[in-house]
């Protein structure tokens, strides 16, 4: 019998050859090395031996080799986030993964942060992902030890603000679009900001994914499809134009000729935050705004709540009397 005790620790608690054997007790930092003992002493009926495993030699990099053969190929971004994590296994200097601390990444992060380019958010993803080795390896059976990372932080991020356009941008920033050499950028762009795809999921779309009068968007970030009504003309239009061809650049550039100045890190998604603010700044409620953008989590979603007419009148009214 296998139980948790209040220490945290797994107890075995077992007799080889059935009642009148000597009773082994034992205890294990993990629920899977205690299992792998019970497991040793039942084939055996060795009692008598003593419990010695080989000791753990594989280094941070075998782990990773492991965790993407048993689960990270099986991921969207599963070889992208491979290649990441090789890369922190050389900058780490590939040590033997039962050697390595919490004192060891924390040091690791702090020289990560002294290069140009990278940021807490930048490490803060990084120790996402190889404390997932770590626990998805556990959950194989495959790591029998504490997982170095759960005690650490991650940096606190400020959440930076939403930038949506104006209806006097948009304006532009269509006429930009329609002018642009690329035909594509004017129709992936009036359906990003129709419906608040992300840019991938509307430049992706094809003759398939419409129906009348409506969208659905498959392949995406959560990994559910999901549908959005369209405008009847707009619908009409778009299923003369797909499939397109790429055209994020040639959005890049209408936004440039068209002056808009966006906050870093939010081109590729200022149609997504246009359309979700609007939505709610036109009285739109927050739970249809999830299930049209897709959040599988409303705390997303949350970030547009206080566009809300009624959110800005319950300001007034419940505010102090002065």
């Amino acid at each position: 019998m296998i139980r948790k005790l209040k220490s945290g620790r797994w107890q075995v608690d077992i007799q080889p050859g059935g009642r009148g054997r000597r009773r082994i007790r034992k205890t294990f930092a993990t629920k899977a090395e205690a299992k792998r003992f019970e497991q040793h002493v039942e084939s055996r009926q060795a009692e008598n031996q003593d419990w010695n495993p080989a000791p753990d030699r594989r280094s941070i990099a075998d782990l990773v080799q492991e965790w993407y053969s048993a689960y990270g190929y099986s991921l969207k971004d599963g070889t992208k986030r491979k290649r990441k994590l090789d890369m922190m296994a050389r900058l780490l200097g590939n040590p033997r993964a039962t050697d390595f601390t919490a004192s060891d990444f924390a040091a690791y992060r702090q020289r990560r942060l002294d290069m140009d380019g990278v940021s807490q958010n930048t490490v803060n993803r990084e120790q996402a992902y190889l404390s997932a080795v770590f626990n998805e390896l556990a959950r194989f059976d495959k790591w029998d030890y504490p997982n170095p990372l759960s005690g650490i932080r991650k940096f606190k991020i400020d959440e930076p603000e939403l930038a949506f356009l104006t209806q006097d941008e948009i304006n532009a920033l269509l006429e930009e679009c329609q002018a642009s050499s690329n035909p594509s950028v004017y129709y992936v762009a009036r359906l990003a900001l129709a419906t608040g795809a992300r840019w991938s999921e509307a430049e992706g779309v094809t003759r398939a994914n419409f129906t009348p009068y409506r969208v659905t968007y498959n392949y995406t970030k959560s990994g559910k499809s999901r549908s959005v009504p369209l405008d009847e003309s707009l619908y009409k239009e778009l299923i003369q134009e797909v499939p397109f061809v790429s055209c994020a650049a040639a959005f890049r550039h209408a936004i440039r000729r068209a002056g808009i100045e966006l906050p870093q890190g939010q081109l590729t998604h200022i149609c997504r935050h246009t359309f979700a603010s609007h939505f709610m700044m036109n009285g739109g409620d927050i739970l249809t705004l999830q299930r049209i953008l897709g959040h599988s989590d409303i705390k997303l979603t949350m970030r547009y709540a206080h566009l809300s007419p009624e959110h800005l009148r319950d300001a007034v009214e419940y505010a102090p009397k002065l």
